[in-house]
């Protein structure tokens, strides 16, 4: 496959990835909004801006859609954000990631089938949906011998090796991009590309890292579970199990309030007194969480050959107290927090301020870093 077609998957194929000294990476939420503004000079990533505004009220998937350009139009003049245009973010869970298996021989016999293909996991049009691929590497090889005395093909009389390769296939429907599109244009800006979060994600707090990690972003409505192996995304899981969930079964179990729940769970989290709290709501909810993880990464020979490295915590919820040990303990595995600023320089006096925001900006990071750095 061309570099130029495998660039195309996390650059959702609807804009031109351009080399840029300056990029903005634009991460739209239904609860907070989050912006970053890098520059590249002397080959060094610099932090020019960025911003996290909680909204003033929850938006529906719709109205988010509707109102991103005048809401990012907003924050770009209060905090005096020099471009005019931005990468975004299509959510994970908008958005179509699986992984078959092919096995043409070169480029085009490969796109052929995948097109094929792509019509059997896709539930809609394929003119109304962008799709993209990306091939993971080959996973088996089989050789066919001659059942029969036929004359010989090759110098071993054995039919050419046939060589299966997984794919990653990648959707997202054209009228949501559409609609992020037009709402930017109204405000005068433009949005140079457009990705799915996982892949921004794991750009900044994977960065050409190889072996096999996992990725447990646990944010407000949404857990997206990312298996990486050898910087590449061989899956994303999203379970409706998250944040939220948390917080309302703590304020219903404790009769307070969700504001006063909140606090409990980020807090006191498994360190909390209350035995309802930590054996009824955390415990279940995080082993759910856990176990969905280890059925996805028990689906692919790469991680049974390679077992996972490490997990990576993000999302608001990495914050709460005792998650990172209960996790470690819990899998066995090394257990650390995310930090999508690795690659960025950043005034040493905003250290503390930067890093305590980190769970938040692993996307807006991963978007800014597009046009910075080599994927």
């Amino acid at each position: 496959m061309s570099e130029k077609f495998q660039s195309y998957l996390n650059n959702i194929a609807i804009y031109f990835k351009k080399s840029k000294s300056h990029s903005i990476g634009v991460d739209l939420g239904s609860n907070n909004l989050k912006i970053v503004e890098l520059q590249k000079r002397g080959g060094k990533i610099k932090l020019k801006n960025y911003a996290l505004v909680k909204m003033e009220k929850e938006l529906s998937r719709e109205e988010l859609r509707a109102f991103s350009g005048q809401m990012v139009a907003k924050i770009f003049k209060d905090i005096s954000v020099r471009g005019k245009s931005a990468n975004i973010a299509i959510p994970s869970y908008s958005s179509l990631i699986t992984s078959i298996e092919v096995s043409g021989r070169n480029d085009e016999e490969i796109k052929g089938e995948i097109e094929y293909e792509a019509a059997k996991y896709i539930p809609v049009d394929l003119e109304d949906v962008v799709f993209d691929w990306q091939i993971i590497e080959p996973v088996k090889e089989e050789i066919l011998e001659e059942e029969e005395e036929e004359e010989p093909v090759g110098p071993l009389g054995k039919k050419e090796a046939e060589i299966k390769k997984r794919v990653l296939l990648v959707s997202v429907m054209k009228s949501i991009s559409d609609q992020y599109q037009e709402s930017f244009e109204k405000e005068g800006l433009g949005i140079d590309c457009i990705e799915v979060d996982c892949f921004s994600m794991k750009r900044s707090l994977l960065p050409g890292q190889g072996g096999s990690y996992l990725i447990l972003d646990i944010g407000d409505k949404v857990t997206n579970i990312i298996g990486v192996y050898n910087d590449q995304i061989l899956f994303n899981q999203n379970i409706d199990l998250a944040g939220r969930k948390i917080t309302k079964l703590i304020a219903k179990s404790l009769k307070i309030s969700e504001e006063r729940a909140e606090k409990v769970k980020i807090e006191q989290g498994f360190e909390s007194d209350s035995e309802i709290v930590v054996k009824n709501i955390l415990e279940p909810v995080l082993n759910s969480i856990v176990e969905q993880a280890e059925k996805n990464i028990g689906e692919f020979e790469e991680f049974k050959k390679n077992p996972i490295e490490g997990i990576v915590l993000s999302g608001g919820v990495s914050q709460m107290k005792g998650l990172k040990d209960y996790v470690q303990n819990k899998t066995g595995k090394k257990v650390v927090f995310g930090n999508p600023w690795s690659l960025v320089e950043y005034p040493e006096k905003l250290k503390d301020q930067i890093l305590a925001s980190s769970p938040f900006f692993g996307v807006a990071v991963g978007l800014a870093l597009i046009d910075l750095i080599e994927d």
